[in-house]
């Protein structure tokens, strides 16, 4: 059983365990029964039973991600990090003397933080970019 504030989801062996489980859960609370898990904290499930596969993704929240900071416009990139990148704080000097253009410190933590939980729920692959960017989450460029 899987519980967060008022969300239960309930895996089992046999059907018939999540039934009892269900049965007991109904007489001590009103319950409703939403049926198969579909999606849960912003992860997407899907099934296939005959192949036994479960599959979870995240493309919703990941879309939400990319509006709530004006990223639609981004590419795709087969690389989470562009090789040889340099990454700098506003912190440090800038190159040459130039003025330059900051971002807002809490928009910058707010996608960080986005970007951490899709790392954990499904996207390990992103681990080491959202790592590196979020050591500049005090002083972002």
């Amino acid at each position: 059983m899987l519980v967060y504030v008022d969300d239960l989801v309930l895996v089992a062996a046999e059907l018939k365990e999540i039934i009892w489980i269900k049965n007991a859960l109904a007489k001590a609370f009103k319950i409703t029964d939403l049926g198969e898990l579909k999606t849960f904290l912003g992860l997407e499930i899907s099934r296939e039973r005959n192949q036994r596969l479960l599959t979870l993704h995240q493309a919703k929240y990941i879309e939400k991600i990319r509006q709530r900071h004006n990223m639609e416009d981004g590419q795709p990139s087969y690389t989470t990090l562009d090789p040889g990148t340099r990454l700098s704080s506003y912190k440090d000097p800038s190159p040459e003397g130039k003025e330059v253009k900051t971002a807002d410190t809490e928009v910058y933590q707010s996608a960080i933080r986005s970007l951490m939980y899709t790392m954990l729920g499904t996207r390990p692959d992103i681990a080491y970019s959202v790592g590196l960017v979020s050591q500049y989450n005090h002083a972002p460029l």
